[in-house]
C-alpha cells in the first residue's frame, strides 16, 4: 500500500521535480557560484565555458564575439547572493533543445559597479541554468 501511494505521489510532476531538485540542488548551486566567480574574476575563457552550448547566446556568438562584448564593458559584479533555486523541470522539447536534459531557475541578488560612472546598483535577476551532458551550465 505504501509503495502504491509513494509511486502515485512520485508520478505527479511537481512532486517529482521537487524531489529531484532536493538531490540536484548542491550541483546547481555550485554551477551558479562557479559562473559568478568566473564573472567577478573576469576569467573570460572559463566564463564562456560556463555558458550552455544550447543557449541562444552561445548559438549566435563565438568566443571572439563574446570577448568583444565583455572585455570593454564598464559593468562589474561586486557581489551576489543566491536567493533561491526553483522550477526544476525536464526538457519536454527535445526538438528545439536536443542536448538539454533539464532546466532550472536561479534567483540571484546582484550588486553591479559601473567603472565609467562609479555608480553601484543592486538588482534581483532570475537566471536559467541548463543541464547538458550531466553538467549544469548557464542558459
Amino acid at each position: 500500500m505504501l509503495g502504491v501511494l509513494l509511486g502515485g505521489m512520485l508520478s505527479i510532476s511537481s512532486v517529482r521535480n521537487r524531489l529531484v531538485l532536493y538531490f540536484e540542488r548542491d550541483s546547481i548551486e555550485q554551477a551558479v557560484k562557479h559562473y559568478f566567480t568566473c564573472e567577478m574574476s573576469r576569467d573570460f575563457e572559463k566564463l564562456y565555458q560556463c555558458l550552455s552550448p544550447s543557449s541562444v547566446y552561445r548559438q549566435s556568438h563565438t568566443y571572439e564575439d563574446f570577448l568583444a562584448d565583455v572585455r570593454n564593458s564598464p559593468v562589474r559584479i561586486r557581489e551576489y547572493t543566491i536567493v533561491d533555486i526553483y522550477n526544476l523541470r525536464v526538457n519536454h522539447d527535445r526538438e528545439a533543445f536536443p542536448l538539454v536534459e533539464k532546466f532550472v531557475q536561479a534567483e540571484v541578488e546582484v550588486i553591479l559597479y559601473y567603472t565609467d560612472t562609479n555608480q553601484t546598483f543592486s538588482f534581483n535577476q532570475c537566471f536559467t541554468f541548463l543541464k547538458e551532458g550531466g553538467i549544469w551550465l548557464k542558459g
